[in-house]
C-alpha cells in the first residue's frame, strides 16, 4: 500500500483504535516520512508502546514530542530494551557479579545524563525522558548479549490499543532523532498490523512473544537489567517541575545538524579550498577548530569521499566521535584505536577508505598511535579521494607517528594552536611539507578572548625555592648539559646541535623544578584559603609521585579531591562526569592537555609546567573556556626562583625558563601589577626582556593507544 496518509487532524475519530488507520506496508526517510506518517499516529491511538533497539537517545522526543506527550496524557505506557554504551572492560566487569554490574551501569548511565544535560542541543529532550521516567510513562531496561560478544543492536517495536489491536515494526532505525528525522540518517521499517490477519498477524504475536520473552528475562541468550536505581533517581531530578503539562516541545526543535559557522571558520575553509585543499589552522583553544574542520569533512563525505581523522588521545576520540555523530549523522563512521578494533577485521578499513563515490560519505576516526602502525597503513586505500585531517597536529611529527606521513591523500589538513614541534625543527619540517603552509589569518588565545570565545582571568604566581639537594642537583645536570654541549658540531648557522642525550639531560634538569618539593606545601595552602565548595579547580602535576603527594596531603586537610590521569584503573568518563557535575579539586597530570572540553572550570593551580610554549598555552586555554555559571577565570602558578639571584648562571637559566612562562601569562592577565614583579625580579638578575623567548623541548604524549 501508498498514498499520503491522512493527517492527524482528520483521523481524531479513530483515536484508540489503531485498526482505523492506514498504514503502508514499510516506510523510508526521506520518501514516505516515517516519524510523522508512522510513528505519531501510532503514539495517537495506542495504549501501549514495547520497543527493543540497539542505541536510545532522548533526542527522538524531540522528532514526535507532541504526540509522546499526549500518549502520556491519555494513559499509555511505555516499555523500552536498549543497549547502553559499554566499554569491552565495562562487559568484563559485568560479568562478574551483581553489585558490580550494577555499579558499572550506574556509572556509565550517570556520565551519560550529565553529558546529555550539560549540552543545549539534548538538555530539553533529556528533562522530557526524565519527566516521562518520574510520571511512570516509561519504564527503561538494558540488554547485552549474554556472551559479553557484540552489542545487543535489535530493532523491533510493538503499538497496542486497548481494543487488542497491535502494530509492530522492524526495520534499521534505531530510537534516536537520527533514526527517525527527515534530516537525520536513511532508515527504513517493515510495518505489520494483527488486523489484516494471515502472516502479518502471526509475525505481530510472534515479535510481541520475544519482546515479553526478553523483559521478563526468559531469553538465554540476553541478560536484561532492571535500570540501576542509584541512575534512575539521577535521572528523575532532571524532570521538568511542571511534570509533563510543562512539555513545550515545539519551542524546542531538533538539531539539524547545520550549525552557521563563525566568519572567521568560514574565512579558514575558503583559504584551504584556495591553497589546494592543504594546510593548516593554527587556531587557538575557544576558537571552534574543531567544527571548523567538521565543515571540510562534511563537504568533502557529501560528495560519497571517504575521510581518515587522526587524535592523540581516547579523550579527544571519543569527543570528535560525539562531535561528527552530531554534524555530519549520514557519514558511516569507524572508530580505530583507544580500544575500538572493528577495524582490524578484514576488508573493512580498506573499505572505508576506497575510492567509489557509490560507496558513500566514510570517516575512520583513529588515535595517532594505532593510525601509524603498519597493521592501519597498509590497509588504507591511500589516494586523491581521501581526505586526513590531524588534530594536534604538532604531535603527528613525533619519530612513531610521522610514519603515518606514507599515506597519499588529494586533500590535507592539521590543526593546532601551536603547529611547531618545540626543539624538534625535523619533525616540524616533516608536518610542514605534509600538509602546507599554515592558513592565514592565526587566532591567538588573546583573539579569542576579545572576541568573547574565551573569559579573562587573573594570574597569581607564588614564588618558591628549589631545596638545597634540588639545587646541586641542577647545578650538576647543568654541568653534564654544558660538557656534552661542548663536544658537538656547530650546525650550517653557527649553533650547537643538540643530539639525543642533551636533550634528556635538559628534560631531567627541568624535571627538578617541576617536582619542586616545595610545591606541596603551597598547592595545600592555596586550596586551604582559596577553594569554595562547588568550584571547578584543576590542579596540574608531573607525574604520578607529585599527583599521589597532592591527594593525600589534600585528604588531610579533609578535601575531597579527585583524581584523572591516563593510567587510572576506575572510570575516567565517570570522573569527568562526576566533576562537571559536582566540582571539586580535580589533580591531574598532563593528559588533559590537549583538547578536552571543561567549560565550568573555574581555578587552576599550575604544580608543573614545561618549559614548551604549548602546555602552558593549553593549559591557560582550558581553564578560560566559557560556562554560563563563570565571569572570569583564576590561575595560581608555582614559579621557581632561585635561592640567590647572583652570581650563579645554572641558577638565572632556571629563573629564565621560568619567567618566560609567567611573564607571558601575566602581559594578558586581568590584574597587571604581577608582570610588573615578575620583570623586576628579571631584572635584579640581569635577564633582559628579550631573553624570554618561547622555547623548550617536545615531550610527546604517546601513551594512549
Amino acid at each position: 500500500m501508498t498514498g499520503p496518509a491522512p493527517s492527524l487532524a482528520n483521523e481524531a475519530k479513530s483515536t484508540g483504535d489503531l485498526s482505523r488507520l492506514v498504514f503502508n506496508t514499510e516506510y523510508r526517510s526521506l520518501k514516505e516520512d516515517p516519524a510523522g506518517a508512522f510513528y505519531s499516529r501510532c503514539l495517537h491511538s495506542a495504549t501501549t508502546y514495547k520497543r527493543a533497539v540497539g542505541y536510545f537517545r532522548s533526542s527522538v522526543y524531540l522528532v514526535v514530542g507532541p504526540s509522546v506527550v499526549a500518549f502520556a496524557q491519555n494513559g499509555g505506557r511505555i516499555r523500552l530494551i536498549c543497549s547502553p554504551e559499554l566499554s569491552p572492560e565495562d562487559l568484563d566487569g559485568i560479568a562478574s557479579g551483581y553489585a558490580k554490574r550494577s555499579e558499572i551501569l550506574r556509572l556509565r548511565l550517570v556520565a551519560d545524563i550529565d553529558r546529555m544535560l550539560a549540552e543545549e542541543g539534548t538538555s530539553n529532550s533529556t528533562r522530557v525522558l526524565a519527566s516521562l521516567v518520574a510520571a511512570s510513562v516509561l519504564d527503561v531496561r538494558l540488554a547485552v548479549r549474554a556472551d559479553r560478544k557484540g552489542l545487543y543492536h535489535e530493532k523491533i517495536g510493538v503499538f497496542g490499543d486497548a481494543r487488542g489491536n497491535k502494530v509492530s515494526f522492524k526495520g534499521s532505525a534505531n530510537e534516536t532523532w537520527n533514526g527517525w528525522h527527515a534530516d537525520g540518517n536513511f532508515e527504513s521499517i517493515e510495518v505489520f498490523c494483527s488486523w489484516r490477519g494471515g502472516l502479518e498477524q502471526e509475525r505481530v504475536r510472534r515479535h510481541e512473544e520475544h519482546f515479553d520473552s526478553l523483559w521478563s528475562g526468559r531469553d538465554a541468550a540476553i541478560d536484561v537489567f532492571e535500570f540501576p536505581e542509584g541512575a534512575l533517581n539521577h535521572l528523575k531530578k532532571a524532570a521538568l517541575k511542571g511534570g509533563l503539562d510543562a512539555v513545550d516541545v515545539q519551542d524546542n526543535p531538533p538539531p539539524s545538524g547545520r550549525r552557521s559557522p563563525l566568519a572567521h571558520q568560514s574565512n579558514a575553509i575558503s583559504g584551504w579550498v584556495a591553497n589546494g585543499y592543504r594546510g593548516i589552522f593554527e587556531h587557538a583553544t575557544g576558537s571552534g577548530k574543531t567544527y571548523t574542520a567538521i565543515l571540510a569533512i562534511r563537504d568533502h563525505v557529501d560528495e560519497g569521499k571517504p575521510a581518515i581523522v587522526l587524535v592523540p588521545s581516547k579523550l579527544l576520540l571519543d569527543q570528535w566521535a560525539d562531535e561528527v555523530r552530531a554534524e555530519i549523522p549520514r557519514a558511516a563512521l569507524l572508530l580505530a584505536g583507544a580500544g575500538h578494533t572493528g577495524w582490524k577485521s578484514g576488508g573493512r578499513l580498506s573499505a572505508m577508505t576506497a575510492d567509489g563515490k557509490n560507496l558513500g560519505g566514510r570517516l575512520v576516526l583513529a588515535t595517532m598511535q594505532t593510525a601509524s602502525s603498519e597493521a592501519f597503513r597498509s590497509q588504507v586505500s591511500g589516494g586523491d579521494h581521501l581526505l586526513v585531517v590531524v588534530d594536534e597536529v604538532h604531535q603527528i611529527g613525533s619519530p612513531s607517528n610521522a610514519r603515518f606521513f606514507e599515506i597519499e591523500a588529494g586533500r590535507r589538513l592539521g590543526l593546532s594552536a601551536t603547529p611547531q614541534r618545540y626543539g624538534d625543527p625535523d619533525g616540524t619540517q616533516a608536518i610542514f611539507d605534509y600538509f602546507g603552509n599554515v592558513i592565514p589569518p592565526t587566532i591567538t588565545l588573546q583573539d579569542a578572548i576579545k572576541a568573547g570565545r574565551l573569559v579573562e582571568y587573573e594570574y597569581y604566581p607564588h614564588a618558591i625555592n628549589l631545596t638545597a639537594a634540588e639545587a646541586d642537583e641542577w647545578a650538576e645536570i647543568s654541568r653534564r648539559i654544558r660538557t656534552e654541549v661542548a663536544r658537538q658540531p656547530e650546525d650550517g648557522v653557527g649553533k650547537k646541535v643538540l643530539t639525543e642525550k642533551v636533550k634528556l639531560l635538559l628534560i631531567r634538569r627541568s624535571r627538578i623544578a617541576k617536582k619542586a618539593a616545595k610545591k606541596l606545601d603551597l598547592a595545600r595552602e592555596i586550596v586551604r584559603s582559596e577553594f569554595a565548595t562547588g568550584q571547578h579547580w584543576l590542579l596540574y602535576c608531573e607525574d604520578a609521585d607529585q599527583l599521589c603527594g597532592v591527594m593525600s596531603a589534600l585528604k588531610a586537610d579533609g578535601f575531597d579531591p579527585i583524581e584523572y590521569h591516563s593510567s587510572m584503573t576506575s572510570d575516567r568518563d565517570a570522573t569527568m562526569a562526576w566533576f562537571r557535575t559536582f566540582g571539586g579539586p580535580l589533580v591531574s597530570i598532563r593528559c588533559l592537555d590537549e583538547g578536552v572540553d571543561i567549560p565550568a572550570v573555574s581555578h587552576a593551580l599550575i604544580l608543573a609546567s614545561s618549559q614548551n610554549p604549548r602546555q602552558f598555552i593549553q593549559r591557560r586555554g582550558r581553564v578560560l573556556r566559557k560556562s554560563s555559571e563563570k565571569m572570569f577565570a583564576v590561575i595560581h602558578d608555582a614559579i621557581v626562583v632561585p635561592i640567590t639571584l647572583y652570581d650563579d648562571p645554572d641558577q638565572a637559566a632556571l629563573l629564565r625558563s621560568e619567567l618566560a612562562r609567567s611573564i607571558e601569562f601575566a602581559d594578558h592577565a586581568i590584574n597587571k601589577m604581577a608582570g610588573a614583579e615578575l620583570r623586576r625580579i628579571a631584572a635584579e638578575v640581569g635577564i633582559a626582556a628579550g631573553d624570554l623567548a618561547d622555547y623548550g623541548l617536545e615531550e610527546d604524549n604517546d601513551d594512549e593507544e
